[in-house]
């Protein structure tokens, strides 16, 4: 009877260690952590699926979501994660506290990584923002807070992907950014160059604040993700950042400082051009109605 009542014990306790991952025993404060795995080259959850480590813990993602939940010590400062045919990508994680549990949205991974540098500046003043929080494909990281220079590395990326990397910039104070990567890379480095942020004004910020503005119509179709790439000076080979329109009625509206610039508006096989002269951020351009051919 006692060693019928033994074999019941290792079988409950191989059943238990069998659900929710692997890894050692926690003890001491915990928190859950939980987010999407996604591959660069097809933007879907990797099939077999990818497994996640952190904190002495492991799970698999789920091949249908890309999803996964884990619960490790709240020492735990990187996950790692990694799925056939990939390279291992290695995310850094927020402070984590006791019984948080914290969404790290989509990580991506794939079979190549490179390295995003910019600077961070204010719109107005064109100095450097520092410490700001910039995020790029599940990377995150701050910008120097003398400099605003910033460098995310393995950024996963596929340079036959359909969509570019897009990434959010967050500082108190300011209204948040969101940016394109989509500079040629050279030497493994994508260079963005200088992106602002525009000020916090009043509690209320316009959902659209911006010194240029416009409607795009683009025959029989939606206007919405067509693409505003932003060329200073005009004779730039590579635009200084892009955007997307996001209203169902083409309304756009941008922050550009003082200078001249060329747009370029794309949709499909559909494009359209304006040039342009800012002379003051308080000083409001109209462009109109443009008609992409």
């Amino acid at each position: 009877m006692r060693a019928l009542y033994g074999l019941l014990l290792v079988g409950l306790a191989i059943l238990i260690s069998g659900c929710g991952g692997g890894g050692g025993a926690l003890s001491g404060p915990t928190a859950l952590i939980q987010g999407r795995v996604l591959l660069a080259s097809t933007e879907q959850p990797p099939n077999p699926p990818a497994t996640v480590r952190a904190g002495g813990q492991t799970a698999q993602t789920d091949t249908q979501t890309g999803t996964f939940r884990l619960r490790v010590p709240v020492s735990t400062t990187q996950i790692v994660v990694s799925a056939p045919g990939t390279r291992e990508f290695t995310f850094n994680l927020p402070p984590l506290a006791e019984n948080q549990t914290v969404d790290l949205g989509d990580l991506y991974i794939g079979a190549q990584a490179i390295s995003v540098q910019g600077r961070v500046v204010d719109a107005l003043t064109q100095q450097p923002v520092g410490n700001a929080l910039v995020t790029l494909r599940g990377q995150r990281t701050r910008s120097n807070a003398s400099t605003g220079r910033f460098t995310l590395d393995n950024v996963a990326y596929d340079p036959e992907g359909s969509v570019k990397p897009e990434g959010e910039i967050q500082k108190e104070g300011y209204t948040p950014r969101r940016f394109v990567a989509d500079q040629p890379i050279i030497d493994g480095v994508m260079e963005l160059g200088d992106i602002p942020l525009q000020v916090i004004t009043s509690d209320t910020p316009p959902e659209q604040p911006g010194n240029v503005r416009g409607v795009v119509q683009v025959p029989l179709d939606d206007p919405v993700g067509t693409r505003i790439d932003i060329f200073t000076p005009p004779t730039a080979e590579f635009p200084r950042e892009s955007v997307f329109v996001q209203q169902s009625d083409g309304r756009f509206r941008l922050w550009l400082l003082p200078g001249e610039y060329r747009l370029r508006f794309v949709k499909g096989n559909r494009t359209a051009e304006r040039t342009l002269t800012v002379t003051s951020l308080s000083t409001p351009i109209d462009l109109g109605t443009i008609v992409l051919q």
